[in-house]
This record gives structure tokens, sequence and C-alpha cells, in this order.
């Protein structure tokens, strides 16, 4: 095969990963792929969204090389594979979808070309090396433009914080940057676009997490409800409540569904039921609870690898105060308010110099409102 055929192929497959959104992927990758037959392209997918077919799978599919009955490759379809990532080899655990490497095996094909390894050293080169004991042929460019770092600096992230979550703030404001009316009414700020797009967050998620101020405020339900899937996939709701003061018949706590209920343990315990664990955490000498150690029991006992919180302003603050946010999404309603209820309280920053900076942005018109979504970038891109 022509060395130039295939890196103008990586190209190709390099935009498809471009065209997902690191809001609904992370802190997997943006990953592309090409599926061909006798030399023609016949698929062509990317991983769209955190729990979703991965890119190889997806391209697979868009080839018909899915046993949809079986759940698995029809083979003979598909005889050569263009992609952006090495093939995962993993399966289990918390991982949501099956092995690519596996996939691309069952399916037939015979030759691989992968843009790049993967940076994760758990995996690096182990797809590549399944894939050629079985006999296909792989080739590696090693990704010679950089383009796989540039487009996911998210999932780059995500891996240099393996104790914790991925960890995504999401609030709706006001043009000036208000959360609610001055007298704590924020139903609604947003309108239904961005409302259907929150459940759409929930439902790509693996857990979210809310503090006392909105739970008792707002009595949101915090379960998935996307348009046209009734049967989404639900977080778990994880209610932050430091002094067990919520209530049983709390929307948050009778919605069907798994729950963590978080308080100190100098409190009487709540009243938990069938659905619902209870973390009891020890307050510091101001009262307040560890998130480093919320997080990581997040991670470690409940698998939690992409967590989305949606308030309040103290507990945002919390977060950012204790280095612990990855990402913000802030829907921004054609609305003043005024007031004093912003999004993020805390500490703040002692000087616009030393405050997060915030890049790779993704912005979308949803109806009247603009949805904008930010990464935080690490202290040498801000320079």
């Amino acid at each position: 095969m022509s060395a130039d055929r295939d890196g103008l192929l990586l190209e190709r497959a390099g935009f498809e990963a471009e065209r997902a959104e690191w809001l609904f992927t992370a802190p997997n990758p943006r990953v592309g792929a090409l599926a061909f037959r006798g030399g023609h392209r016949v698929g062509e997918g990317a991983h769209r969204v955190w729990g979703g077919p991965h890119a190889e799978e997806a391209a697979l599919r868009a080839a018909g090389a899915w046993d949809q009955a079986a759940v698995a490759p029809r083979a003979g379809v598909v005889d050569e594979m263009v992609v952006s990532l090495e093939p995962c080899t993993s399966s289990g655990g918390d991982k949501k979808r099956p092995a690519c490497a596996e996939l691309l095996l069952q399916a037939g094909v015979r030759r691989v070309v992968v843009g790049a390894l993967d940076p994760d050293p758990r995996h690096h080169g182990r797809g590549v090396a399944m894939l050629q004991a079985a006999g296909v042929e792989v080739l590696v460019r090693q990704d010679p433009g950089g383009s796989f770092a540039r487009v996911n600096a998210a999932f780059l992230r995500g891996q240099a914080h393996p104790e914790r979550p991925w960890v995504l703030l999401k609030w709706a404001a006001s043009v000036d940057g208000k959360t609610a009316a001055q007298g704590g009414v924020s139903q609604w700020i947003s309108g239904s676009a961005s409302r259907a797009e929150v459940h759409r967050l929930r439902a790509s998620t693996d857990a979210v997490l809310a503090g006392p101020g909105t739970l008792s405020a707002d009595d949101p339900e915090l379960t998935a409800r996307p348009e046209g899937e009734p049967l989404a996939r639900q977080p778990l709701r994880v209610l932050f409540d430091p002094r067990a003061q919520l209530p049983a018949g709390a929307r948050a706590r009778r919605a069907s569904g798994a729950r963590l209920l978080v308080c100190r343990d100098d409190v009487p315990a709540p009243t938990a039921n069938a659905e619902e664990a209870v973390l009891r955490l020890s307050p510091d000498a101001a009262g307040r609870l560890d998130l480093v150690v919320l997080l990581r029991h997040l991670r470690r006992g409940h698998g939690v690898r992409r967590l989305l919180v949606e308030g309040g302003a103290r507990l945002h603050g919390a977060l950012f105060d204790a280095g612990l946010v990855d990402a913000i999404v802030r829907y921004e309603a054609p609305l003043l308010l005024g007031g004093g209820l912003g999004a993020v309280l805390g500490g703040g920053a002692a000087a616009p110099a030393s405050a997060p900076r915030l890049g790779h942005e993704e912005r979308a018109d949803l109806g009247a409102d603009l949805r904008r979504a930010f990464q935080l970038l690490a202290p040498e891109a801000e320079a």
C-alpha cells in the first residue's frame, strides 16, 4: 500500500475524530476510523459519546459489518481499518465497550493502519501486538504531526489524574453571570434546548454530584431523561449533604436509581433505603469535608471515571480551590438578572494573572441560549 495513501487516510480519520465533541467523550479520547473492503471505503465512524461505541465499532456498524442480534461483527465485510489511535485490548471492569482489537479480529480485518499508539502505559503497544500475533498487517505512523495530542487534551488530562474522576462543572446563567434571581429562583434560566442537552450529558456520565444548596432550593431529580431514549442509562446520583438534612421525600431520593448520600460522620446517619449507600466523612477543623477523599472513593469504590457537578456555587468553589476541576460547561441565556448569585464561590483568585485559564472551547447555539464548554489549561499551556 502507498505510504501517501495511508497518510491521507489517517488525516481523514483524524477529521472524523475532530467531529466528535470532547464535552461528550472525555475522559475517553476522540478517535476516528475508516473501514475498507477491496480498497474501497465502506464505512467511517468516531467515538462520539462516553459509554457509546468506539470508533472502530462505529465504522464496522456503518459498513454493515455488525450483527445486531449477536451484538458482534460480521466477518468478511471489512478487510482493512484506518484508525487514529491504537485499538484497545481491555474489557470488563469499568470498560463499557468490548475490546476494539478483538472486534477487528472477529470482523476478519487483515490490515490496520494506526495513527498513534495509546499513551496510557497500561495499554501502550498491546493492541498492535495482539493484532500482529493474529497475523494482521499493522502499520503504525506514530502521529508525526502531533494531531492526536492536539485534539485530545481532555483525555490526556484524565490520564494525568487516574486516582479520581474527570470532573465537569455545569451551570446555567444569565448574560451577567447569575445562576438565580436574587430571591433564589433559578427555574428556568435556560431554555428547553439547553435543558435537553443537559439530559444528554447526564446520560453520558457515570455520576452526577449536587450540593446541599442546590438540592434544597431546586429539589432536582438529577436523572437522565434525554428525548427519544426512555431507557437511557442512569448515572449514580451523589447527594452531597454534610449535615444529612435532605429529606427522604426529596425528588433526588425518590426517583429510582442508585444514589450515594455523603455526610459528616459526627451527625446522625441518614435513613437510607435499598437503592442508597451512605458515605460518612470526618470534617476538618472548619467543618469541611475532604473532596479529594470523596472523589477517590467515587473512582475506586464506584468505578466513576466521568463526574458531572451541577452546583451549587459553594461546591463549585470548593472544587476549584482544591484543584479538582477539569472542565466547565455554561449555558448562557439572554437574561439580565442582577444581584449577587453567581456560579462559583470559594476563595477566588488573588488577581486575574493567577486565575485558572480556560481553553479548547466548544460552543453551540441552543435555541436562544449559547452553550460554551471549556477545559482548564495546564500551567504550561497558560504562558
